[in-house]
This record gives structure tokens, sequence and C-alpha cells, in this order.
């Protein structure tokens, strides 16, 4: 299993991606990160399953996002998602790491990413559920960076991480409203 872990550098006005398997972290310019998240995006829906049931890709994407977020396979533990306040290591040199190019192969069940580095390639092979949860670390820090993209992120992409059925936990509907003042009630 890949764990990465994606941080905002505001002196650098970059965003970093540690791959902590590889000890490696690589660094993202706002020109590479709005050139190439929206295609991605659409290679990534494109090739969601499901298309013999005629919904449109997006649809496909966002109902396999919620499953990736919040359902488990027998043996599997859950996603986990955290925020939190690391930074990149000290030898991590933001030119010797810099991305220059992302290419990426999506199907049906697993998704190749390849970085190209001045220091060399880096290759991460993701799962489908591995890749959601890829996205939605990415969403997190672009929130941080106030980066505007060419194109907004899909709704799915950008929906709490917390299960339906706990939001209405957390957030509970309001109680009703008297009509107003002198109403009687």
């Amino acid at each position: 299993m890949t764990t990465t872990t994606f941080g905002y550098n505001t002196t650098q006005d970059r965003i970093w991606m540690r791959v902590h398997e590889q000890d490696i972290t690589i660094w993202f310019t706002r020109r590479m990160v709005r050139s190439v998240v929206g295609p991605m995006l659409k290679v990534f829906e494109e090739s969601t399953p499901g298309q013999q049931g005629g919904a449109a890709p997006r649809a496909r994407a966002s109902i396999e996002h919620q499953l990736s977020l919040h359902e488990v396979a027998p043996g599997q533990r859950p996603a986990q998602i955290r925020a939190g306040h690391e930074s990149p290591s000290e030898e991590s040199d933001p030119q010797e790491r810099l991305c220059t190019k992302i290419t990426t192969q999506a199907t049906a069940q697993a998704v190749t990413l390849n970085f190209e580095t001045e220091a060399g390639p880096l290759v991460l092979r993701l799962s489908r559920k591995g890749m959601h949860l890829w996205y939605r670390g990415l969403a997190m820090v672009l929130k941080q960076t106030q980066w505007d993209l060419p194109e907004p992120l899909p709704e799915w992409l950008q929906a709490g991480v917390t299960p339906p059925a706990l939001q209405a936990l957390i957030n509970p509907p309001l109680p009703p409203q008297p009509d107003g003042p002198g109403s009687g009630r």
C-alpha cells in the first residue's frame, strides 16, 4: 500500500508530495498543477467502470469516490485521510525533485502515475480506491493554496469525507422556527 502526504509551502508557493515507502518528496508548481489536474481527472473519470449502466463518467466517478472513502472490503483497512502540519524533510530540495512532467494511465482496475524530475522518474501504481484517496489529499491541499484552477474541481472531489449518516449526527437539522413574534407558540 502506498502512503502519500501532501503539503503546501507558502515560501516556495509550491505543493509537495511525500511518498513514504520510497522516502521521496516531489514538488509541484502552480503552473504544473493548473495544467495537469483537469486532464488527469478527465482520464480518470472516463476510465471509471460501469459504462454499460449508461451513467455519465462524472456520475460514475462520484459513486466510486463515495464507495472508496466509506466502504471497507473484507480483509482491508478503512480509508485514512488525516490532516496535519507535517513538513517535507530537510534533505528535500525543491529544485532537484521539482516535477516537470506527469503522465497517467488509468484502467477500470488501477492507475499509474509517472512523475518526471531532474533527479529521475517516480512511478506510483495505485488501485482506483488509492487514486481516489490521492485525489482527495491533493484537493485538500489545493484549498490551502487558493490557486485559481482553470476549471473547478468536480463536486465529487470537493465533498466532505464524513459519511452521510454521520453528517446528520454532527449537523442535525435545525428545529422548526416559530412563525414570528407574537405567533402564540
